[in-house]
């Protein structure tokens, strides 16, 4: 179930299954594994929520979501004529966003930090999904000119790495957690080489020193791939795994006005692959999450923090501090299967600092958004 839902939001080619795959099945609350804060490179004018009253309510509503814990019943701010509300504050968001310029580049750069749980060790997993891939590839090499039975063999080959998964490797014994860095260069014309860049700066922690010894005990075997990898190809890449008609290019054809842009992702979410196992709401956050990390316009990203707005189950949780240290606004909703989407908002720039996902209380996963932005040249990240 949350294989999907915040999975690897803009998914890799098939010979990044096997990594890919056992980061989509890591949950995680893992702030202790990556405690030095980074500097998010971006520079943005102050978000004039923060004045007067605002930032009164929002100083008495401060919450810190310690590292293990789910997230805190929201603190109503102490003293303030007109309190803050999850509306008022997304719609002052939505006034920053507007007055942003637009700006363009060669390639869309994203540098993630992910923090989760380890579900099993990864070579198993590994080793299970190469078996797959040489199977499934013999198959293929003997049903050429069969149209009909190859299709019928890679969609059983899609059930099996499915089923894999979900149920196809052993959960750990012991509660192990991991932290890395991804960054990606996404090209804007079709065809262009982009890169991926992932296992960087690689941290595994244990939750008790039991677990560790009882890791230790199972022969310690490696529970994240340390080495960073380096992914070149031109491959088409969908920017959510809810919408694959969305790419780079046509983002700039999503509508700029509040009710324009609702109407357009209610069509999204009818013509979903998923939608009918997301619920609307579910459905809307995850996608609100694939844009916030994507180049929007600024008027598409203020009609979006508007359509957020008119949520009626949003809550605003109160200052906290995202896994690198950084101070933001958070903001929660409940989506389907007792699912909890939780964003960390910028207050001074209206960006997404971090997102994560929660069922019945506990954090399945965190992802701080280091850095985004514009870059012209493939490896090299944004200036400024």
């Amino acid at each position: 179930m949350t294989d999907r839902l915040f999975a690897e939001l803009k998914p890799d080619g098939l010979d990044e299954l096997a990594e890919d795959g056992y980061r989509r099945r890591r949950s995680a609350d893992l702030a202790r594994a990556f405690a030095t804060p980074r500097v998010r490179r971006r520079s943005r004018r102050p978000f004039l929520l923060v004045a007067s009253t605002a930032a009164a309510g929002l100083a008495a509503a401060t919450v810190v979501v310690a590292s293990g814990e789910a997230p805190k019943t929201p603190i109503q701010p102490a003293v303030s004529a007109k309190p803050l509300t999850a509306r008022s504050f997304l719609l002052a968001a939505a006034s920053t966003a507007q007055r942003e310029p637009a700006d363009s580049g060669r390639y869309w750069y994203l540098r993630e930090r992910t923090f989760a749980k380890v579900h099993n060790v990864p070579g198993d997993y590994e080793a299970k999904l190469k078996a797959l891939l040489k199977a499934q590839k013999d198959q293929e090499a003997g049903l050429k000119g069969a149209p009909e039975r190859l299709a019928a063999a890679k969609k059983e080959f899609d059930r099996k790495v499915v089923e894999l998964k979900t149920n196809g490797v052993a959960e750990l014994p012991y509660a192990a957690f991991s932290a890395d860095t991804r960054e990606t260069w996404r090209p804007m014309q079709a065809g262009e080489t982009g890169r991926s860049v992932s296992n960087q700066d690689v941290e595994v922690t244990f939750g008790s020193p039991q677990d560790e010894a009882d890791w230790r005990a199972a022969g310690s075997p490696e529970l994240a791939e340390k080495k960073p990898k380096t992914y070149d190809d031109a491959t088409e890449r969908i920017l959510s795994i809810d919408n694959p008609s969305l790419n780079l290019r046509n983002l700039a054809d999503l509508p700029t006005g509040e009710d324009a842009l609702r109407r357009r992702l209610d069509d999204l979410w009818k013509r979903s692959p998923n939608s009918a196992d997301l619920g609307k709401s579910g459905y809307l956050w995850q996608t609100a999450v694939d844009l916030m990390t994507a180049p929007l316009k600024p008027g598409t990203r203020s009609a979006l923090f508007r359509v957020l707005a008119d949520q009626p189950s949003v809550t605003l949780e109160g200052k906290t501090s995202d896994a690198l240290g950084r101070t933001g606004v958070a903001l929660s909703t409940p989506t389907a299967r007792e699912l909890t989407v939780r964003l960390v908002v910028d207050e001074q720039s209206a960006e997404l600092l971090q997102y994560e996902l929660a069922e019945k209380g506990k954090l399945l996963l965190r992802v701080a958004l280091e850095d985004m932005g514009w870059s012209d040249e493939l490896g090299r990240r944004p200036a400024g």
